[in-house]
């Protein structure tokens, strides 16, 4: 008897273990594909108006982050993008053609498997924030885009 109960606790473990990595797995591919699509849309407007051009990139970003699976509008809010021009912050109002700009995407993902949010949140070498009750990890991607 005792012997299927401590079999039942660890086949849960690592049935949910599984879960929250298949749950990882598709937030960052989602990050990678929010990254591009931003850099795109970045590319495509940073010749008329670089403010509007990050505000655009930022709520694509949003957007494909909060329609990952797992997503919520709480963690869209946690997406952020950082542009720099040629390695160096870009301050300029007007992008020139041919310019390149490196979009860093940077999203914070929910653990919300019980039992292994704890212990993956533990031992992630990444970088991790706790929030009230709810643990969260980082997930990045860099594109670099050239103006069109």
């Amino acid at each position: 008897m005792i012997g299927f109960l401590v079999g039942s606790i660890v086949l849960a473990t690592l049935i949910f273990s599984i879960i929250q990595f298949a749950f990882l797995w598709a937030g960052q591919g989602a990050v990678e594909t929010a990254a591009h699509f931003a850099a795109r849309k970045f590319a495509l407007n940073a010749r008329l108006d670089i403010r509007k051009a990050k505000s655009v990139a930022l709520s694509e970003a949003s957007f494909l982050c909060r329609q990952r699976p797992g997503g919520k509008w709480e963690s869209a809010a946690l997406t952020s993008l950082d542009f720099a021009r040629e390695g160096e912050d870009s301050s300029a109002t007007r992008a020139v053609t041919g310019e390149a700009y490196r979009v860093r995407l940077t999203h914070w993902v929910e653990l919300v498997v019980p039992w292994v949010d704890r212990v993956l949140f533990t031992v992630a070498p990444v970088r991790k924030a706790k929030l009230g009750d709810k643990y969260y990890l980082l997930l990045h991607a860099t594109r670099w885009v050239t103006v069109e």
